[in-house]
């Protein structure tokens, strides 16, 4: 079922198509800084799960309106439940679907503003980020007692190293979009006003490509982040989606227009 056919009305988010294969979810709640409650939370995760299972999409975007990208769970929501004796739930996905999500197609985010604590647990774990300027990123969870247990620690080691990510850990303290652009996590920085627009035009780059070269490109890309040997990531990819990928049509006709000289003319991906 495409989630273009669906009821997609929530509190919180938007979810919108800018483009034919791209699906954007903005989030929408400016008051608190777009903090994200539990049912916001599991809303934003079947959005996700929609998009990887409609082959009429390819790319996806998360971003925020207001002053903020997101600050992470609602700690209000937080309080009244540590008060009732409940533990909240850190399984994967995570909030909003997002800091421990593998999945099958790629999510960009594009951060509008501040993106603290689980927004930065859900960023660390995007595809490609793409920062307006004046965006500030930071893990204040120290300050309040808790750690940041989500997903996003060791793919940030991974991703910026051991003594940065000790560094916001460790201090809570903000760190601005250019030095997270130099450290390696941000991909690109923009003015502030166009950072969703700039997210478009990334998707609307990778939606010129095969859709299965996104999913199997990105599979390979993951395999080699998340495991300890390269050649075990090369491997699996070789032997468990190669084949796969071949067989698709549009392996075949990413190649026959080439040699014949036009753009290829691909169809969604069965992957």
């Amino acid at each position: 079922m495409s989630l273009r056919t669906q009821r997609l009305e929530f509190r919180h988010f938007q979810v919108s198509f800018p483009d034919e294969h791209i699906v954007q979810v903005t989030l929408n709640r400016q008051d608190k800084l777009n903090c994200i409650d539990k049912t916001t939370s599991r809303e934003i995760a079947g959005i996700w799960d929609a998009f990887d299972h409609d082959a009429s999409l390819w790319v996806g975007i998360i971003t925020g309106v207001g002053r903020a990208f997101c600050t992470g769970a609602d700690l209000h929501e937080w309080n009244a439940m540590v008060a009732a004796g409940e533990v909240n739930d850190m399984a994967a996905p995570g909030l909003a679907g997002l800091p421990r999500r593998s999945g099958k197609k790629p999510i960009i985010a594009a951060v509008n503003g501040l993106c603290m604590g689980g927004g930065l647990e859900m960023v660390a774990n995007c595809d490609v980020v793409v920062a307006a300027a004046a965006a500030v990123f930071s893990l204040p969870e120290a300050r309040r007692g808790i750690v940041p247990v989500a997903g996003c620690l060791p793919r940030l080691v991974r991703t910026i190293g051991l003594q940065r990510t000790m560094d916001l850990v460790l201090t809570g303290r903000r760190v601005d979009a250019r030095t997270l652009c130099e450290w390696g996590l941000v991909s690109r920085v923009v003015e502030s006003s166009s950072v969703a627009q700039a997210a478009v035009q990334l998707a609307q780059d990778m939606c010129r490509n095969s859709p299965d070269a996104l999913i199997v490109g990105r599979l390979g890309v993951r395999l080699s982040w998340e495991h300890g040997s390269a050649e075990d990531a090369v491997a699996a990819l070789e032997r468990e989606w190669y084949p796969r990928l071949m067989a698709g049509p549009n392996f075949a006709e990413g190649i026959r227009a080439f040699t014949e000289k036009r753009e290829p003319r691909w169809t969604d991906s069965k992957l």
